[in-house]
C-alpha cells in the first residue's frame, strides 16, 4: 500500500505525489475605514474651531479689560484734579474772601470748648446765661 492518501496506486507503478488542489474563497472585505478617518477628522476640526473661539474670547476679554482700564485711569485723574480744587477752595484766605464777597461778618467774642480738659477757650464775653 501507498502512503498517499486518496490514491490506490498498482504495486509495482512508480508513483508521482502531487498535491490536491482545491479552490479557496477570497477573503471577506474588511470593513472600510472611511467611517474612522471621517470621525478622525470630525474631532481635529471640532477641536480647532473650540480652541478658535477660545481665542477669540480671550481677546475681545483682553480689549474690554483695556478699556476698563483707559477709564479707570481717566476717572483716577479726575478724581485727583477735584481733590486739587477741594484743597484749594478751602484754604483760610479763599474762605475768608468768599465769606467777605456774601456779606458775612466775623463774629465777636468766639470761644472754643477743649473737651479733653473741659476748658473754655476765648474772649472775656460773658456766656448766655452767664451771671
Amino acid at each position: 500500500m501507498s502512503a498517499v492518501p486518496g490514491r490506490l496506486t498498482a504495486p509495482g507503478a512508480a508513483t508521482s505525489w502531487r498535491p490536491r488542489l482545491r479552490i479557496v474563497r477570497a477573503p471577506a472585505a474588511g470593513r472600510s475605514r472611511a467611517g474612522f478617518i471621517l470621525l478622525c477628522v470630525s474631532i481635529l476640526v471640532g477641536a480647532l474651531l473650540a480652541v478658535l473661539m477660545l481665542n477669540t474670547a480671550m481677546a475681545t476679554t483682553a480689549y474690554e479689560i483695556h478699556d476698563q482700564q483707559v477709564r479707570l485711569a481717566r476717572l483716577s485723574e479726575t478724581e485727583q484734579a477735584l481733590e486739587q480744587e477741594v484743597e484749594r477752595l478751602s484754604s483760610p484766605v479763599l474762605l475768608q474772601q468768599r465769606a467777605d464777597e456774601l456779606g458775612m461778618e466775623r463774629a465777636d467774642g468766639m470761644r472754643y470748648l477743649v473737651l479733653s480738659d473741659q476748658r473754655v477757650l476765648g474772649g472775656d464775653v460773658p456766656l448766655v446765661g452767664e451771671d
